[in-house]
């Protein structure tokens, strides 16, 4: 599952964040062959080589909506390839690059109906809803009933997806075995894991989410709780960006980076955190999160930068200086690939912070 939240560099993209390929518990349903679909965009149908021999270079992606997709591949008995992208999703452009629109993509959906649609486009939305789109890119296998039997979220480069894509377009629906392994052992929290976040995408989200819910408060034979902190982060984004819901979402992400704070997505609970205040119109609760977050980490080179993300992005210009002065101390501890953008960011808030004092915030 994509549970790295603000994972700089890492292979899938949230609402223009980086974010994580897949965690455990997404690579779990893709070792039993899950991959995702979508509904009402750009859809396609990958014909066979023309009569001259020429090969397709790449998918060719036609209008249906996904309901016509699926008549369409009930008549040709196929299955259904889905992908939910974004403009600004730069994954999803090294998706569509390296495999999409080459002739290894055109030669993967050639004997199934592939449709795409645009995670930001209004008219979508119910699609994004149906699914579940959790982060980007996200492409699912739907047979011609509308049985999700794959999802692949993120992209951990071309064999790893190609593996994953082809073992979708053989798999059945992995929720009966998920069934059976959780009730063979209903106190393994990662088997319940895995069966929350199926149904939880795949039509039964009340069900989906009690099961998660549950497993907050688990913890493995071995002591750990690696899981509740991925229930947790599950929940955060379904009520985040799923069902839009800020309020409740906020509550779900300051859980998850109180009580799991050496969680890998901690940080990135703690960024969400202040993204959903920001969005109920209160940037100042967000910003003294991350501010306090970056002053408890001094070391921490994301959280100085997220600080300076946040009140950049928010133009709170009455904590400009502080926010560069922890920026331009991070940056000679940051990744080389980091520093450009980093001092890029350091100029802007230098540009105005100086006559900033009696600004105030200006969300």
């Amino acid at each position: 599952m994509c549970l790295h939240l603000r994972s700089r560099g890492a292979h899938a993209q949230v609402m223009g964040r980086p974010n994580s390929g897949k965690t455990t518990l997404f690579r779990a349903l893709a070792g039993l062959g899950v991959v995702v679909i979508g509904t009402i965009a750009v859809v396609a149908i990958v014909t066979r080589a023309s009569p001259t021999g020429a090969e397709p270079q790449g998918v060719r992606w036609a209008r249906l909506g996904i309901d016509d997709a699926l008549r369409e591949a009930g008549d040709r008995h196929q299955r259904v390839l889905v992908k939910f992208d974004a403009e600004w999703c730069s994954y999803c452009k090294k998706l569509e690059e390296e495999v999409l629109a080459t002739r290894t993509g055109a030669e993967l959906t050639r004997d199934m109906i592939a449709v795409r649609y645009d995670f930001d486009d209004p008219s979508n939305r119910s699609l994004v809803e149906r699914y579940v789109v959790l982060g980007l890119p996200t492409v699912l296998v739907l047979t011609p009933d509308g049985t999700q039997v794959g999802r692949i979220m993120g992209y951990d480069g071309k064999n790893e997806w190609l593996t994953e894509a082809r073992a979708a377009k053989r798999a059945s629906d992995p929720v009966p075995a998920l069934r059976a392994a959780h009730a063979a052992s209903p106190a393994d929290p990662h088997r319940a894991l895995e069966l929350g976040e199926a149904l939880l995408v795949r039509g039964a989200p009340d069900e989906g989410e009690a099961l998660l819910e549950r497993v907050t408060w688990m913890r493995a034979a071995d002591g750990s709780t690696e899981d509740a902190a991925n229930a947790l982060f599950l929940l955060g984004r379904y009520y985040h960006r799923v069902r839009r819901d800020p309020r409740t979402a906020r509550h779900v992400w300051r859980e998850l980076a109180s009580r799991f704070p050496r969680s890998e997505n901690a940080g990135g609970a703690w960024w969400w955190y202040a993204k959903a205040e920001a969005e109920l119109g209160r940037h100042e609760v967000g910003y003294e999160a991350l501010r306090a977050r970056a002053r408890a980490e001094p070391a921490n080179v994301d959280a100085a930068h997220e600080l300076a993300d946040y009140v950049a992005e928010h133009s709170m210009r009455s904590h400009f200086a502080e926010a560069r002065t922890l920026l331009t101390g991070a940056i000679p501890r940051a990744p080389e690939s980091d520093r450009r953008d980093m001092q890029a960011l350091a100029t802007r808030l230098a540009g105005t912070g100086a006559a900033a004092g009696a600004a105030g915030a200006a969300p």
